[in-house]
C-alpha cells in the first residue's frame, strides 16, 4: 500500500501512536492523531507532530470527524468502544501499528502470544538470536514500538516480537514467519466482550501463515491445540507433561527439541512449570528457525528472569518474600503457586470482568489470602470458607497482614491476578511497592506470626 497522500487517523497517542504516527508522516501521508487524554507528555507529543505536518486533537474523540482512508487504533483503545464502533459503520480499515510494520519491514518475525509468559518468552528468544549471530531486537509489547524497530533490523535479520490479543485483532496481512501460542485463559473480557473474541484475536497470530511458517504451540492448552488444528502452518508442539515426536518436551530430565537435547531442566534460571514451558517455546521458536544448538543453549543457560515475574525480593527468618505483580489474570497467578508450599497469597486489584474463581484452586499450597484493591470483595468471596482471609487498604497493610500469618519455609506472595490501574500506573508500580513495604517491614522488625509493624 503506498501511504502518499492518503488520509490516516491515528488514534491514541501513547507510544505505539506516536511511532506510527511519525512513521506516516515520513511516508507523506496525511495524518490526524485523536486522543482521548490530556497531560503534559501528550501536550509535547502533540506539538512534536504537529510541527511535522499533523492534526491533532487531545482530550477526546470527535466521532463526528473520523472520515479517512485508513486507520491505526492504540491497542489501549477497547475493540467495544464507540471509536471501533462507528469506523466500522464508515468503512474505514482498522490496523494495529503491527501491521502498518509489518508491510514495510525487510526482516522475519518471530511472533509471541499467549495469556501469561509472553515478555519472559520473547526475552529469551531475543537472547536466542541475538547469541545465534542474527541481527535482532525485541519489539512490540516489549522494547521498541515495531515502526521504529524494523529501520534497525535488514533483510536476513529477524524481530521478536511480544503480540497481544489487542494487536492480533486489528492486523490484516500479519503473517510472522515463526509463531509462538503460549496458552489461552479467560482474560481482558472488559476489551474484548467474551470469551470467544478473546480466543478468535488470539488466534489470528497464525490466521496468515503458510506450510512455509511454523506454529510453536502448547499442546498441554486445549484452546492452542484448537487453534493450531485450524493452522496452515506446519506444527511445532511443546509440552511439559509429554513429548511427542518432533516436538518439545521433557525426557530423563533434559528439555528436548525434535530428538535434542537443549538444557537440564533443573538447570533453567527460570521458576516452576511456567519457566519451563516459557523456555521450551522460546528454544523450538529459535530452533526451527536456524540458530544453532550451542546458542540456543548459551542463551537460556545464561538468561536472567525479568523482575516482577515471580523475583524473590527479600528471604527473612525462613520467609521467602516474592513479587508476582505481573500476574494480572487468575491463570498466571494458577501457575506462580506451582512449586511453593504454605503461601499467603496477597491477590485482587482491577478484574477486568475476569471470573476470579480459578483463584480457588490455589489452595494448598495457599494457607491465607490477603485481599486487596476493587476486587477485594470477589477474592473474600472465592477463598470465604477455604483458607483465613483478610482484607487490606492499601500495599503496606497487606505486607503487614501477610507476614503476621507466614510460616517458616512458607512464602509471601504478591500474585494479584487482578490489574493493576485501580491502585496503581502500572504493575511495576505495584511490585516496587510491594518490594518497599516488605524491606520497611522487615527493617521495622519482622519475626513469623507477628504483624510487621509491631
Amino acid at each position: 500500500m503506498k501511504f502518499a497522500g492518503q488520509r490516516v487517523l491515528v488514534a491514541g497517542l501513547g507510544v505505539s501512536g506516536f511511532a506510527a504516527a511519525r512513521c506516516l508522516l515520513t511516508l507523506e501521508a496525511k495524518v490526524k492523531v485523536t486522543e482521548s487524554g490530556a497531560s503534559p507528555e501528550l501536550a509535547e507529543r502533540a506539538d512534536r507532530l504537529r510541527s511535522l505536518g499533523a492534526e491533532v486533537e487531545l482530550g477526546g474523540h470527535d466521532l463526528s470527524d473520523l472520515d479517512a482512508d485508513l486507520a491505526i487504533v492504540s491497542p489501549g483503545i477497547p475493540l467495544t468502544s464507540e471509536l471501533f464502533k462507528v469506523l466500522s459503520e464508515r468503512g474505514v480499515p482498522v490496523w494495529s501499528e503491527i501491521e502498518l510494520a509489518y508491510r514495510l519491514a525487510e526482516c522475519e518475525f518471530l511472533a509471541v502470544t499467549g495469556t501469561n509468559g509472553k515478555t519472559t518468552t520473547t526475552s529469551l528468544l531475543a537472547s536466542i538470536l541475538e547469541r545465534g549471530g542474527v541481527p535482532s531486537l525485541a519489539a512490540g509489547n516489549i522494547g521498541l514500538p515495531l515502526v521504529e524497530a524494523i529501520a534497525s533490523v535488514p533483510q536476513g535479520g529477524a524481530i521478536a516480537l511480544e503480540v497481544s490479543s489487542f494487536q492480533l485483532a486489528t492486523i490484516d496481512t500479519f503473517a510472522p514467519r515463526v509463531a509462538v501460542l503460549l496458552n489461552v485463559a479467560e482474560d481482558h473480557m472488559d476489551s474484548h466482550g467474551s470469551m470467544a473474541g478473546y480466543i478468535a484475536a488470539k488466534a489470528r497470530i497464525t490466521e496468515n501463515q503458510g506450510p512455509s511458517d511454523v506454529l510453536v504451540f502448547n499442546a498441554d492448552d486445549p484452546i492452542c491445540v484448537e487453534i493450531a488444528a485450524r493452522s496452515s502452518a506446519r506444527k511445532l508442539p511443546f509440552s511439559a507433561a509429554s513429548l511427542s515426536v518432533r516436538g518439545a518436551g521433557i525426557k530423563e530430565g533434559w528439555i528436548v527439541v525434535d530428538e535434542r537435547r537443549v538444557i537440564e531442566a533443573d538447570a533453567l534460571p527460570l521458576p516452576g512449570r511456567a519457566g519451563i514451558e516459557d523456555a521450551m517455546a522460546a528454544a523450538a521458536a529459535g530452533l526451527v528457525f536456524g540458530v544453532e544448538l550451542e546458542a540456543v543453549r548459551g542463551a537460556l543457560s545464561d538468561f536472567r528472569p525479568l523482575g516482577h515475574r515471580l523475583e524473590t525480593v527479600a528471604s527473612v527468618d525462613g520467609v521467602s518474600f516474592i513479587d508476582d505483580s505481573k500476574a494480572t489474570n487468575p491463570h498466571a497467578t494458577l501457575a506462580a503457586v506451582k512449586g511453593l508450599s504454605d503461601v499467603v497469597l496477597i491477590a485482587g486489584g482491577r478484574s477486568k470482568g475476569i471470573d476470579l474463581s480459578p483463584l480457588a484452586s490455589t489452595v494448598p499450597p495457599v494457607i491465607a489470602v490477603i485481599a486487596i484493591g476493587e476486587a477485594r470483595g470477589e477474592v473474600v468471596d472465592v477463598f470465604s470458607g477455604l483458607v483465613d482471609v483478610q482484607v487490606a487498604d492499601n500495599m503496606r497493610e497487606a505486607v503487614s497482614l501477610a507476614m503476621s500469618r507466614s510460616i517458616r519455609a512458607g512464602s509471601v506472595l504478591l500474585s494479584p491476578g487482578c490489574a493493576s490501574l485501580d491502585m496503581y500506573e502500572s504493575y511495576v508500580a505495584r511490585g516496587e511497592d510491594f518490594a518497599r513495604c516488605v524491606r520497611e517491614l522487615i527493617d521495622d522488625g519482622f519475626r513469623r506470626g507477628e504483624s510487621g509493624d509491631s
